[in-house]
């Protein structure tokens, strides 16, 4: 079965731990709206500078001679797009999260910081928070074992407190 009649290849980039910051904040009162999540993308130089290198140097792999079979036209951003400020604008408007977002809710006990050492949410009491919100920076794999293992050692620390 055939699911196109042309062949194509897709090239993703990402920033792993990207410098620009985002916030996520309670929308309103009512627990069934969803939460007002802004992400910032590109907010950071550095960021806006390592993307518009990783999109060149994608750009150089996929018109390399070993590619002219396979990759004949680019589809987006598009040939026509390629000054700095048209690139990062096109990635503005078609940026995604790589859908492992962390580190919304800082470990300390700074003012900033949402919970203790021991995962409790400071000024609520009973209430931790045991997932990857915890997590400082991004893991450079999937996030999905660290987020085992933070809720193994929440689990431990629970039973220690109720000890």
């Amino acid at each position: 079965m055939q699911l196109a009649r042309d062949s194509g290849v897709t090239a993703i980039m990402n920033i792993l731990r990207s410098e620009s910051t985002g916030s996520i904040h309670i929308g309103s009162t009512d627990a069934t709206k969803p939460p007002a999540i802004r992400f910032n993308f590109l907010t950071a130089q550095l960021d806006r500078d390592v993307t518009l290198e990783a999109m060149r140097i994608t750009r150089k792999i996929m018109t390399a001679p070993a590619m002219q079979d396979i990759a004949t036209d680019e589809i987006a951003p598009g040939v026509d797009i390629d000054s700095d400020d048209e690139l990062l604008d096109w990635v503005k408007k078609n940026a995604e999260t790589t859908y492992h977002p962390v580190g919304t809710c800082k470990m300390g006990s700074d003012p900033m910081a949402v919970v203790d050492d021991r995962l409790r949410v400071h000024g609520i009491a009973g209430l931790r928070i045991a997932d990857a919100s915890i997590m400082p920076t991004l893991t450079s794999g999937n996030t999905n074992a660290p987020s085992i293992m933070i809720g193994e050692k929440a689990s431990r620390m629970i039973l220690e407190d109720a000890a």
